[in-house]
């Protein structure tokens, strides 16, 4: 199925009865009420004031490099998915339907693994939100069938390297700035 907004044709939305896509209703340690489902393309319009509140060293610790601010190509991009191939789920404040945080999962050319990456307001970095998205995709990616989740992650960024390590990653280290953390899938 297609959603037309004008005369646009774009990529269809994932099927929401599929296992792994379901919604999610969640209170994070600061009190927040969260709702967290599958991204869609509408989405895009929640970006902006979503990266306003990001700081700059936690757009540099997930893009790896000091960004002013994400062009509208690379929002378009993260908010229109190939869903045979890609994933992301929203976390969406109930209240107010503020943007909160987002995690990808994007499937590698074995069809096998996949690789992750999350990012949430920087106002809410220890309130359990990233710990709630991550495993949201690894809960998805497991019903989906893959073998294994990674992600890349500079070394100085403590904290996800130790949130990693606390969902069952392992540590690769790829040189003195990065690691990769990887995650093999039990499918009992």
């Amino acid at each position: 199925m297609f959603w037309k907004r004008s005369n646009e044709q774009v990529a269809p939305r994932p099927d929401h009865d599929k296992p792994g896509v379901s919604e999610l209703h969640e209170t994070v340690r600061g009190g927040e009420h969260v709702f967290i489902r599958a991204v869609q393309p509408e989405d895009m319009a929640l970006y902006t004031d979503f990266l306003a509140d990001v700081s700059p060293e936690d757009l540099r610790m997930r893009f790896f490099a000091r960004i002013p601010e994400l062009s509208a190509e690379e929002v378009a991009r993260l908010s229109h998915l190939d869903y045979a191939h890609e994933m992301a789920f929203i976390a969406l404040d109930e209240g107010t339907g503020e943007m909160l945080g987002l995690v990808r999962l994007r499937d590698e050319l074995d069809e096998q693994t996949s690789e992750f990456a999350v990012l949430v307001r920087s106002r809410l970095k220890g309130h359990g939100l990233g710990w709630l998205l991550m495993h949201r995709i690894i809960d998805y990616a497991r019903e989906k069938g893959l073998w294994r989740v990674y992600g890349d992650v500079l070394a100085e960024n403590a904290a996800m390297l130790q949130m990693c390590a606390e969902l069952g990653f392992h540590e690769l280290d790829m040189g003195p700035d990065m690691r990769r953390v990887v995650l093999t899938l039990d499918h009992a």
